[in-house]
């Protein structure tokens, strides 16, 4: 008998296989992620590479990532902010308020470089689908609030104007090391600045310098002015401001009594992610704190955390880094995933009429909430459409009522094209759904087609048993005459056969963008501890209704039909009239988590 046995080489390639997928883990990528990201956390982390890193994530995932500039510092440096995301829940995140604080600024680039790979390559964010996430919820993130101190901080005064440089000194007690820098470059502490009782902000400075200084004014700095208005403009469900160190966690500020329990099973829930401990909150809190003010002024949740093991007057050092990541890498999770819920929560469930087309398969659930009960899979096809909440349809289909996420739906009207068939031109775009952004081929030749639909500035269209969306544009109708002595086989003013049929290899990209002039909504895997029952999608007119308009004995109308010769992925018919059971392969439940008990905190 031969035996086969293993050469040293492939031994030593495997044990490497072993090593990297170890490290991969050990650095807490997320499960689905690439450790080969954008941004290296394991430097000095400066505002110009920050800019570059910023740069290369919104060139390189376009449809998820976008950034701008909010306002500008006091010396003129841009304050950046990147959103993450494309759904209706908001989530605002920022760093770096403090100067010597950077290694938050490190925490907010290293989680949007992760969970955008995560998304792009169907992965996970801490128990979620990273595209069930981020297609439901938007992360608002300002990773350096204070580039100028973090500047100032990290270069000293040779990086700022000759003619500044005394007065940096000066404002730091006379030395040359700004090691201990918290302020902006004008000496003002932008963490003191916000108004919620700022006229009682204990132990003030006297005058500017290097910590403390709380202003002649609030919000007289530049940097805190264009928080104030990206938070107004925003209104975000949640936000959170990161500060180093102590590992400690700030959730509370004069919190109205009605808002303490729900603020207290988030901020619970975070330190049981994290291992942080809540600070119980004072009578007599010291303010002028960024999430001071939010609580306040929108009567939302914000949080506090004190990343990294408490470093005295200095920055955290990078050393701490590994240990700040796997404490954080799953944070997206439970953050978005509350504010989804917060979102939905106020949202009403509306009549709607008409159609929606799906263009891909798509889970209907009984109710408005990504982790509800599965009716059944549908295949792409038109469907009546019902009801509406939030980022949610309710439609009916031959399986009863259910719902669908929007964002992912087309909804009617749907036109009847001037004829059966059109002329493709050469090096026309051919899209697998109007709403992806890239198109999945290219027209070599100018070819005759079937027109099965017309949407908008699209047409439905088939070349050789497989269904494309092509522009308008791109096309030209041909006048069809009978051919003598043969019926032209199309009935007067009967409609083109419309189709939902599933065409192998006619999905949409995960991470489907937006159409020029289709702003697809938005829907979100559900929160930790959410049950479908008291979930944010159910509430009081949720209920699928039972197919009133229905007449007895009636099928309920429905555009399911699977276009002739056109087959689900797998290859079969599965006779459901275009729909597949819940335990069709993409189909998934993730786990809820479970929030623990703790105290409570004022923000510092």
């Amino acid at each position: 008998m031969n035996r086969s046995r293993l050469h040293p080489s492939s031994f030593i390639r495997m044990l490497l296989l072993l090593i990297a997928v170890l490290l991969a883990a050990g650095t807490g990528v997320p499960a689905g992620a690439s450790a080969s990201g954008i941004v290296n956390p394991k430097q000095i982390y400066t505002y110009e590479i920050m800019v570059r890193d910023m740069k290369k994530l919104a060139e390189r995932y376009p449809e998820l990532i976008r950034i701008r500039s909010i306002g500008k510092s006091e010396y003129g440096r841009e304050i950046w902010s990147m959103d993450l995301g494309n759904g209706p829940a908001v989530v605002l995140l920022n760093g770096s308020h403090h100067a010597r604080e950077w290694i938050t600024t490190v925490l907010l680039m290293a989680l949007a470089d992760r969970y955008a790979q995560a998304y792009v390559q169907n992965g996970t964010i801490g128990s979620y689908r990273a595209v069930d996430l981020l297609d439901r919820v938007t992360f608002r993130i300002v990773p350096m609030v204070n580039p100028d101190g973090v500047t100032l901080q990290q270069k000293g005064a040779g990086a700022f104007p000759a003619e500044v440089r005394p007065q940096l000194l000066r404002l730091n007690g006379g030395s040359s090391n700004f090691k201990r820098w918290k302020a902006n470059a004008k000496g003002i502490d932008l963490n003191r600045q916000y108004p919620a009782g700022w006229g009682n902000i204990h132990n003030p400075a006297p005058a500017p310098g290097y910590k403390n200084y709380k202003g002649i004014r609030p919000i007289q700095a530049k940097e805190t002015q264009a928080m104030v208005k990206l938070a107004r403009e925003t209104k975000p469900e949640i936000a959170v401001s990161y500060h180093s160190s102590g590992e400690i966690l700030y959730w509370n500020f004069l919190t109205p009594a009605a808002n303490v329990e729900r603020d207290r099973q988030l901020a619970n829930a975070y330190a049981a992610l994290t291992g942080y401990r809540l600070v119980t909150p004072s009578k007599n809190p010291s303010g002028g704190g960024f999430t001071d003010w939010f609580i306040q002024e929108f009567g939302r949740p914000a949080l506090t955390p004190e990343i990294g093991r408490y470093a005295g007057e200095s920055n955290v050092p990078l050393t701490e880094w590994d240990r700040i990541w796997n404490q954080h890498r799953d944070i997206g999770g439970l953050l978005g995933g509350e504010g989804y819920k917060l979102w939905m929560k106020r949202q009403k469930a509306e009549t709607a009429k008409g159609e929606i087309r799906l263009t891909r398969s798509e889970t209907l659930r009984r109710w408005p909430d990504p982790t509800a009960d599965q009716i059944a899979v549908l295949y792409e096809g038109r469907y009546t459409v019902t009801r509406k909440k939030g980022d949610w349809y309710e439609i009916r289909t031959d399986r009863g009522t259910g719902w669908v996420p929007a964002n992912r739906t087309l909804r009617g009207p749907f036109e009847k094209p001037e004829s059966d068939t059109i002329v493709i031109t050469q090096g026309a775009e051919l899209f697998d759904s109007p709403l992806n952004e890239k198109a999945a081929a290219i027209q070599k030749k100018a070819e005759e087609a079937k027109a099965l639909e017309i949407w908008r500035n699209w047409a439905l269209i088939r070349i050789d048993r497989k269904s494309w969306w092509v522009r308008t544009s791109d096309i030209d109708f041909v006048a069809e005459s009978p051919k003598p002595g043969k019926p032209s086989g199309k009935a007067p003013g009967k409609e083109p056969e419309q189709g939902s049929g599933k065409v192998p290899g006619n999905e949409p990209s995960e991470g489907s963008g937006k159409a020029p002039g289709n702003e697809p909504e938005q829907g979100l895997e559900k929160s930790p501890g959410d049950e479908p029952s008291e979930g944010p999608g159910k509430a009081p007119g949720d209920e699928p209704e039972q197919n009133s308009e229905q007449a007895p004995g009636k099928e309920p109308e429905q555009s399911s039909e699977i276009i002739p010769g056109d087959k689900p992925a797998d290859g079969s018919d599965d006779g459901n009239g275009g729909i597949r059971e819940p335990s069709a392969p993409g189909t998934v439940t993730m786990p809820e988590e479970e929030a623990e008990g703790g105290g409570k905190g004022s923000a510092a």
